[in-house]
Formats: structure tokens, sequence, C-alpha cells
């Protein structure tokens, strides 16, 4: 059975912990921008009202349906909430399906890399997930690079997944972790997930 409740985690930059309401400001501020929703598939968010109200409906129930806890990306230095990192599905009580988001004022900082090896060790460790899976828009090669430099392995090209907001239909790239990868086990073993992680407060 996996652990849903997540623990606190800390890096140089950034602490992750789980999504809260009063993060529904700092949320709307990037889930109502055009740019940053270029390639998610999510609606716009429209008000802060709204974004208060998917926070309720569909971040704070994760326990209840059977997926870990989403965590708010919390800038350390300004203590600002600038995006969202989770396992957003769960196949088989092993599989996790990574999702994120960040602020656009945040790209290529390095900090979605930062989070996503902090966030790896937590879900292979505490959680209790074998594999990890994660995929992006085939026009979106930042994304790509962020899961390339994290270690996930590319398993496949779905061709014309999406219809994206512009029209076009877009591929979909694929990627896998297995916790016993050798990769995995080099660069996210227990040492790791207890290094970065503490209790909740």
């Amino acid at each position: 059975m996996l652990k849903l409740e997540m623990p606190i985690v800390e890096t140089e930059r950034l602490l992750l912990r789980p999504v809260c309401l009063e993060d529904a400001e700092d949320m709307y501020a990037y889930c109502s921008d055009d740019e940053v929703l270029k390639y998610l598939w999510f609606e716009k968010h429209d008000s802060v009202e709204f974004t208060r109200y998917i926070i309720d409906k569909l971040f704070l129930n994760r326990m209840d349906v059977g997926m870990p806890e989403a965590y708010a990306i919390v800038l350390k230095e300004s203590k600002r909430m600038i995006g969202t990192i989770d396992v957003n599905q769960v196949y088989f009580n092993e599989v996790g399906v990574i999702g994120y988001v960040i602020h656009r004022d945040h790209w290529r900082k390095g900090l979605v890399l930062e989070a996503l090896e902090a966030l790896i060790p937590v879900l292979f460790h505490h959680c209790g997930f074998y594999r990890l899976e994660i995929n992006h828009c085939a026009d979106n090669v930042a994304s790509g690079r962020v899961i390339e430099k994290a270690g996930f392995i590319l398993e496949g090209r779905f061709r014309k997944r999406k219809k994206e907001r512009d029209g076009h239909r877009a591929d979909y790239l694929y990627y896998g972790l297995c916790k016993d990868d050798e990769l995995a086990l080099e660069r996210y073993g227990k040492k790791k997930y207890e290094e970065t992680t503490r209790n909740k407060v």
C-alpha cells in the first residue's frame, strides 16, 4: 500500500510542502498565464476564486482518491509559492505519473529540475512507488531537457497525441524510471531521501 501523506522536502533553493488553500493567489498568478499554459492540459483560471475551488476539489482530496499529496514549490528566499510538482495519476498501486508547472518568471533557472530530483527519492522510498512515468509535448523542448537531465529513459513517442491550444496536433514523448534502474540506485537512493526530507510540522 502506497504512503500518501508527504513529508516536507528542502533543497538548496526550494521547500516542497503540500498544497494548501492559502496558495490560491500565487497559483492563480501562473494558472492564468497563457504562456505558462501553452503545453498544459488544464483549464485556464479566470479568478482567484476559481483557483481556490480547484485547490479544494482537485488538490486537497488527493489522499482520498489514492494519490500522494501534491507539492507546492516554494522559494525559500522569498517564501513565495511558484508552482506545483506531483503525481497526478497512479496505476496498479505502484506506478506514478509526474506532472509539474512553474511561474514564467522562474523559467530557465534549474528550479524544476531541482524540485524533480528532490521528489523522485520521496516517491520511491517514502511513498513506495516502483516505477515513475512522465511525458511532455514534443514541441516543449525545455521540458524534455529537464526530464532527461533527471535521468528518465525515453520509451516512446505517441504521434499526434493531443490537439494543442493553437489547434495543431502534437506528438508526446513518454519516459520512465524504475526504482532498481542503475541510475535510480546511484542518484535517488534512500540516503538522498533522508538528506532532504523532514517530518511535517
